[in-house]
């Protein structure tokens, strides 16, 4: 069971295309499945602070990668360049050098990001059993 539909997203806001939006759900269903314990898994209905969650995710995600896929490429001069940080620019040479993150300080910055959201939105949010989501002891039966 999807914790978030690709229509649920666009009912959102999302503006993904379905196949970005697939490959993202799927990583921020596993960072929840991950932070929860998978006590998410057996839910019949999902709660509506779960989806906000995998919707603020998968855009988190999605910036990252894109700020990853800008940054890295600093020879490309196209009107994506203003979503780049200039690190030095001179003017009679017409050059411009951008700041360039790597992918480990990208993967970094989105698990941060990932994290306080996670905490944010599921913070005392209970399964259909009554377990906490982000209790991170073990409860009975797990």
């Amino acid at each position: 069971m999807l914790y978030l539909t690709f229509e649920e997203f666009e009912d959102m806001g999302g503006t993904l295309e379905e196949t970005a939006f697939n490959d993202l759900e799927f990583e921020a269903e596993t960072y929840i499945d991950w932070y929860t314990f998978d006590r998410l898994r057996n839910e019949e209905e999902i709660p509506d602070r779960v989806k906000k969650c995998m919707y603020h995710i998968i855009k988190l995600l999605n910036d990252q990668m894109n700020l990853f896929n800008n940054g890295s490429d600093s020879s490309n001069t196209s009107s994506t360049d203003s979503n780049k940080q200039i690190a030095a620019q001179s003017n009679d040479g017409v050059s411009i050098s951008y700041n360039v993150i790597s992918a480990s300080e990208a993967l970094e910055l989105a698990k941060k990001d990932v994290n306080a959201t996670i905490n944010r939105y599921l913070q005392g949010l209970t399964n259909s059993l009554g377990r906490k989501l982000l209790y991170r002891g073990i409860y009975p039966d797990e």
